[in-house]
């Protein structure tokens, strides 16, 4: 059944796939596990323009990611078949998002969940946790079972149960946990800043996240990068700027229902407003000075600081915490976000990941009726990544019982860095590091819908594209190797490679490439049994370039890029002609990623991928390499292969490959029309799916009462009360 392009159904599923192509192999074994978004209580994507009665739906435009996750289980124990379950993963605030949705009471009253770029948050009643991103496995000495967390950047990790897969508690309480608000704001529920990527050592039965804090002028400016877009849209911003002060001042823009920060800013635009020149012209913009002014106003007016705390989750009992600290006993400052963290056997690696969380990706389209001031807003206030790297090292010796605070040593790698695989052993205090760089294309941008093409900025975005993350990248992406010394943070080797996959400037006979460079998967990545000494064979998805994803804004923000390799004006003749995604195989100790490899065709489009173990009763035969001894399971979003614009006819598929053999291409491909999902992510395979008792548990209640006990205002506290009590507290914990 064919869907549109971003379409994921919200319909929970358990169905046996059907097999369209090629032969399940017989050998598959054990479960899959990936996580997605899928909408929110009001639509599923893609999000339409308007609602059912006519009005303007305030959630069109918003990034696919922002949504509600589905977490699916694919099945492969029965030779010859794979079934498929999922499950739409229900938190306290889903069922607080369900109870204030689009035509509730509650919703004309102004208290619901709105969009905001990467979040999703209400001013009355706080951030969601939307759990949609990753997960992770563990297993404690006690536990029989592979036992399931979900995990989200802003929000407390869960465990779910790996049979049913229905939340069965958050990891910690409220209490143990940092808010990103201030307490003044009273909300329900908090903006917790975290991690997507927890990590579990299977040899010390540990399990390793975050929680970090970031100051109101980090969060809303991150002073350490400059405004780069106007730098080449001066005139647009500035008759943009003209504008916005004429409507001002006949009024125009009032009433508009925007998120209270926007106005803040509007308002600082406004004290700043240029002088009128004797011919009624304004004087130049001081678009940073502006910016400058705002920060200033913000920054430590509501007590958040820069602050990062390593938590660890032995299984009970509260979550140990320490504070990390640099070399001088300061506080670490991200810029960014912590997207990941990992370890080796001595070291834990936190880092500042290359994903934005800053102002500039916060709103969408706070005036449907004023398009070109949501221009200006992302004009003037968008920023790019930085264009390389912090790291932090911990060694995990000092994490000792009693002890407040850590010291981390920090080391930077040259190039932007998201995702990062570590080997377990670490000879002589020697880490090594592989990671992917996703030079000059930010994962936190997507296709806004007054944006226009890069190729050709007369023309406006595909609407079938529309929230999609920005993959047109601007400059060729790497795949790295760093050897670091864990106690100085010196780094004593690097290799980073990249190739463009063809010859010469026409894009013919393409070959293995690292154009957008995302996901990977190795043999027991992520296991919850075993660690991986070395990754010595490594996968790789490489995105290529689609004409559809570069937009003339990010074409603008990247233009000047620090690391570039490819010429700017050549980088875009090549996204005109298209390069596919790309499967391969990289082998690390050579570096090469040309070894073994499948290209895609045009508008195959590759999500998510995961190594998969044959099933060998009798163990591995002699000869046969262990590393590519498996299958690569990969979901796909497949549409017509010349690109037609706005057309609406997608179909889902899984596909497997011989992880020995790519370049054979898919050994067997399969869909079912129940199977629908727009955007899958991270994933994880286990060898059972077990349900695993436990003691462990945060009750909801008791949870909340918490955070609402500490309310000063006695109204919003008995609004609050009466109505968790009416639409959370009875979803959960039925005998407290």
């Amino acid at each position: 059944m064919t869907k549109p392009f971003t379409y994921a159904s919200r319909e929970e599923i358990a169905v046996v796939l059907n097999t369209i192509e090629g032969t399940i192999p017989t050998d598959l074994m054990g479960h899959v596990y990936i996580n997605s978004p899928c909408g929110t209580v009001n639509n599923p994507p893609p999000q339409p323009e308007d609602q059912p009665d006519g009005k303007h739906n305030s959630e069109y435009g918003e990034m696919l990611f922002n949504g509600d996750a589905m977490l699916f289980r694919f099945d492969m124990n029965e030779p010859g078949k794979l079934s498929v379950q999922s499950s739409l993963l229900k938190t306290p605030c889903y069922y607080a998002d369900y109870a204030t949705r689009y035509g509730t009471s509650y919703h004309a009253e102004g208290k619901y969940f709105r969009g905001m770029g990467l979040a999703r948050t209400s001013e009355y009643l706080g951030s969601r946790n939307q759990l949609n991103t990753a997960l992770n496995l563990f297993k404690f000495a006690s536990d029989e079972h592979t036992r399931v967390t979900v995990n989200f950047d802003a929000g407390r990790f869960y465990e779910v149960d790996a049979s049913t897969m229905i939340l069965k508690t958050p990891i910690g309480t409220n209490e143990e946990w940092l808010s990103e608000f201030p307490p003044a704001l009273e909300y329900t529920f908090p903006l917790t800043l975290s991690t997507a990527h927890p990590s579990f050592d299977p040899v010390t039965k540990e399990l390793f996240t975050v929680n970090y804090g970031k100051s109101a002028s980090n969060l809303a400016f991150e002073a350490r990068t400059l405004t780069q877009g106007i730098l080449h849209e001066k005139e647009l911003v500035e008759a943009y700027i003209k504008k916005l002060y004429d409507d001002l001042e006949k009024r125009k823009l009032k009433g508009c229902a925007v998120p209270g920060f926007i106005l803040e800013l509007l308002s600082f635009l406004s004290s700043n407003k240029p002088a009128k020149n004797t011919d009624g012209t304004l004087e130049p913009f001081d678009v940073d000075g502006a910016l400058q002014n705002a920060e200033q106003n913000y920054r430590d007016v509501f007590g958040m600081e820069n602050v990062v705390y390593l938590l660890r989750w032995t299984g009970t009992g509260k979550l140990d915490k320490w504070r990390v600290v640099d070399k001088n006993g300061q506080n670490l400052y991200i810029a960014q976000c912590m997207h990941q963290t990992n370890f080796s056997k001595d070291y834990i690696v936190l880092v500042d990941s290359s994903v934005k969380f800053t102002l500039d990706i916060m709103f969408s389209v706070p005036f449907p009726n004023q398009p070109w001031l949501d221009e200006l807003l992302r004009w003037i206030t968008s920023k790019t990544m930085l264009p390389e790297t912090p790291l932090y090292i911990i060694n995990r010796a000092s994490l000792q019982t009693g002890v407040e605070t850590v010291t981390a040593q920090s080391f930077t790698a040259p190039l932007e860095t998201v995702h990062y695989s570590m080997d377990y052993d670490n000879p002589n205090n020697h880490i090594t590091l592989h990671t992917s760089h996703n030079t000059a294309s930010c994962a936190a941008e997507w296709i806004r819908p007054y944006d226009t093409l890069a190729i050709d900025r007369t023309q406006a975005a595909y609407k079938n594209t529309v929230g999609l993350m920005t993959c047109g990248e601007m400059d060729i992406g790497r795949i790295g190797k760093f050897v670091v010394d864990g106690e100085t943070g010196i780094i004593i080797e690097q290799f980073i490679v990249h190739s463009k996959g063809f010859e010469g400037d026409i894009v013919q006979n393409v070959k293995a490439h690292t154009w957008a460079v995302g996901l990977n998967t190795y043999r027991d990545i992520l296991s919850a049994d075993k660690v991986v000494p070395r990754i010595r064979k490594n996968y790789w998805q490489s995105y290529g370039l689609d004409k559809r994803m570069l937009t003339h804004f990010i074409w603008s923000l990247y233009y000047d890029y620090k690391n570039r390799i490819i010429d700017a004006d050549k980088l875009l003749d090549y996204t005109k002609q298209g390069v596919p995604f790309c499967l391969l195989r990289q082998d690390t100790d050579t570096m090469k990623i040309d070894e073994d490899y499948w290209l895609f065709t045009m508008n195959e489009n590759l999500r998510s991928l995961q190594f998969v173990p044959r099933n060998r009763a009798n163990g591995i035969p002699e000869g046969v390499d262990v590393d590519m001894d498996g299958y690569i399971l990969c979901t796909m979003v497949i549409g017509p292969p010349n690109l037609p614009p706005d057309i609406n006819d997608y179909r889902r598929e899984v596909w497997l490959f011989d992880a020995a053999a790519l370049h054979k291409g898919p050994v067997c491909k399969l869909a079912h029309p129940s199977l629908q999902f727009a955007f899958t992510i991270h994933s994880a395979w286990s060898p059972d799916c077990a349900s695993s008792p436990t003691t462990y548990h945060v009750p909801v209640k008791p949870d909340y009462d918490w955070v609402i006990n500490k309310f000063s205002n006695i109204e919003k506290k008995a609004w609050m009360e009466q109505f968790m009590t009416e639409h959370v507290y009875p979803n959960f914990d039925k005998t407290v």
